[in-house]
């Protein structure tokens, strides 16, 4: 075989080194893919693993939660939920009538029932002095009862010709009753890891 000149030699080493650093590349963007991958698993676990300690961290209040839930949360105690929601109306109309306010619309709402809880709710429109009607509305959520207001829309009514100030409220009230105890069914309260009571 004949010997190569110095520019086939040029060649031939310029062709190596590019054959050389082709294959560099391929071996580097391999291993930077597999890091990639690697360094994303550890940032999971590691999330994981935070979310681990929380809960761990969490126990004594979601255990003292629970006990809490056990011995205040009202029952269905067999009443129907007809019944139910029919006492709720009628304790909120009670209340609305002693304040002198008007109830200009009302409705039972959807029943609401999960493992953990059963819901019942009704929907107002009242009518009254502003005053009259604001303070009706500070009385209207209760941890002990286990109700809330689920949603409202208050509004000075600018067309009253009443001396006072007269104010609309449409209001959505609901009240939560946990399982029956030899349910054995657990209590975590909503969903959405909204825990009824804590809201007030």
């Amino acid at each position: 075989m004949p010997a190569l000149s110095p520019r086939e030699k040029v060649l031939v080493g310029t062709a190596a080194a590019v054959i050389f650093l082709i294959g560099n590349a391929f071996v580097a963007r391999s291993i930077l893919k597999s890091w990639r991958g690697g360094a994303s698993a550890i940032g999971l676990l590691e999330n994981e693993l935070a979310d681990h300690q929380l809960w761990l961290e969490d126990a004594p209040d979601i255990e003292a939660r629970r006990q809490w839930l056990t011995a205040t949360m009202p029952r269905l105690g067999g009443a129907t939920l007809g019944k139910l929601q029919g006492d709720l109306l009628q304790s909120l109309q009670d209340d609305v009538f002693n304040r002198k306010l008007k109830i200009e619309q009302q409705s039972l709402q959807d029943i609401v029932t999960t493992g953990d809880y059963t819901e019942v709710a009704v929907r107002l429109t009242v009518r009254g002095d502003e005053s009259e009607v604001v303070a009706w509305l500070t009385t209207l959520q209760s941890p002990e009862r286990f109700q809330v207001i689920k949603a409202l829309e208050l509004k000075i009514d600018e067309k009253a010709k009443e001396e006072l100030p007269q104010a609309v409220c449409s209001i959505t009230i609901a009240r939560w009753f946990g399982p029956d105890l030899e349910s054995n069914a657990p209590l975590t309260g909503p969903a959405g890891n909204t825990k009824p009571g804590q809201q007030g």
